[in-house]
């Protein structure tokens, strides 16, 4: 792929087939898993979320030199993390953006500056400085629509959080219009199949009827035993699968509608 410019966010659902895709962009287009360690898209429970961090950049590298990343054990309500990928080769960009639950966005970036490649960024909590907010839609306005070059696609999904405002139908009609102010394709990823699943982890899908392409991976529920890292998670070959479907639908005629 070519000219790809997509930002991914949400929570570890959304990180690793952000960190599969980059791996694949950055090795020419390949899934070659001859020197892929087995930390690299599921991170290991006793890897401490630095050195995952900075492991990661460093696979990554010299493609994803800007990590703005901070985490310490399963505190979530401090953690921080926002990639930003550039293959110039073939002009493809990748950005994640974690949003945990109700949790607000938080970042160090000066979004003006994420295009421009610098030294890798695992920084001290001290130094966040938080986006003031507990809503999509201004993380949308203040922070992904300011990103240069501006990003093709916003591919989303807000994981099984039981207490994240995706659920409010005002916050979902907000999403995607602001997108669409900003000439952003709004993809709504519905939430990948559990091994052991429950009704209510669906009840966000009803963005499918709101953004203007539904990516929906419910062949996720079809997924065997042994292809889960654990519930929720996947071992690679299911997010090189999620990638393929995705990259196959952003190329096909239904891209060319919405844009049309």
């Amino acid at each position: 792929p070519r000219d790809l410019n997509i930002v991914f966010m949400g929570d570890s659902l959304t990180r690793y087939q952000y960190l599969d895709l980059a791996f694949f962009l950055s090795r020419n287009g390949t899934w070659d898993r001859e020197d892929h360690d087995e930390h690299f898209e599921i991170k290991d429970e006793n890897m401490p979320w630095n050195s995952f961090f900075t492991f990661t950049d460093e696979v990554l590298s010299p493609f994803e030199n800007l990590c703005d990343c901070s985490r310490f054990g399963k505190n979530k309500d401090t953690a921080r993390e926002n990639r930003y990928f550039y293959e110039p080769h073939d002009n493809n960009r990748l950005t994640f953006l974690l949003k945990f639950g109700h949790r607000p966005f938080r970042s160090s970036w000066d979004v003006s500056y994420i295009n421009e490649h610098s030294d890798s960024l695992v920084n001290d909590p001290q130094n966040v400085d938080i986006a003031q907010t507990l809503n999509w839609t201004e993380v949308i306005d203040k922070f992904v629509c300011k990103i240069i070059p501006r990003p093709t696609f916003f591919v989303f999904n807000s994981g099984l959080w039981a207490d994240d405002e995706l659920v409010e139908v005002d916050v979902q009609t907000k999403i995607v219009q602001s997108l669409s102010n900003c000439n952003i394709i709004s993809v709504y990823k519905t939430t990948t199949i559990p091994m052991i699943d429950e009704p209510k982890n669906h009840n966000r899908d009803e963005m499918c009827q709101l953004a203007d392409i539904c990516y929906n991976v419910s062949w996720t529920g079809l997924v065997t035993p042994d292809k889960h890292a654990d519930n929720v998670h996947f071992t690679p070959p299911i997010y090189s699968m999620l990638n393929i479907h995705l990259l196959s639908m952003l190329a096909s005629g239904e891209v060319l509608a919405v844009n049309s």
